[in-house]
């Protein structure tokens, strides 16, 4: 690719009708699919849940897993649902456009012996609007192996800034 990976296998889309329409989904599977030596395995769907006032969207990731040539391994699965928030009576100007984010995400991450079980839950929606780079709102709590983080994407400014908390430990992060 242009990217310099080596991709092979098949990745398979089937959509019960355009995404556009409510009521829509498409369901992607890979077949002996791999980028450069990674197997990539799961099944990946997304729904359309709008309704004649709001676009909303249903991403879920079933058993999704990437194994590397030495039995290491990622395997995970989510459910995100992303709601248009701002933009809806501009339907030509996508910069106007924002978006919320909810759900989460749990997995394993197998290194040689360790292994490390994870956890990934949106505590207040995640913002992000068409005009900023970043998110700029939000709470996302990380648990790893019964650790826990929150991380804060701020108050709604269009910045790069976050913080993290651990243990009751806050501190400044870049995105």
């Amino acid at each position: 690719g242009r990217d310099g990976r080596f991709r092979k296998g098949k990745i398979i889309t089937v959509h019960s009708k355009p995404l556009v329409e409510p009521g829509a989904q498409a369901i992607t599977t890979f077949d002996g699919y791999y980028i450069d030596s990674v197997k990539v395995e799961g099944r990946h769907v997304t729904r359309n849940n709008s309704t004649s006032a709001v676009l909303i969207f249903t991403r879920l990731v079933q058993n999704g897993k990437l194994t590397k040539p030495n039995g290491n391994f990622i395997v995970w699965n989510a459910e995100h649902t992303q709601t248009q928030v701002a933009g809806l009576g501009t339907p030509r100007f996508p910069k106007d456009d924002a978006w919320t984010t909810t759900g989460g995400a749990r997995g394993e991450n197998k290194f040689g012996n360790r292994s490390v079980n994870w956890t990934r839950t949106i505590i207040n929606p995640l913002h992000k609007a068409a005009a900023c780079r970043w998110i700029d709102k939000g709470l996302v709590k990380i648990t790893r192996n019964e650790k826990s983080a929150v991380l804060d994407f701020g108050d709604g400014t269009c910045d790069n800034k976050a913080t993290i908390t651990v243990n009751g430990i806050t501190k400044d992060i870049r995105l």
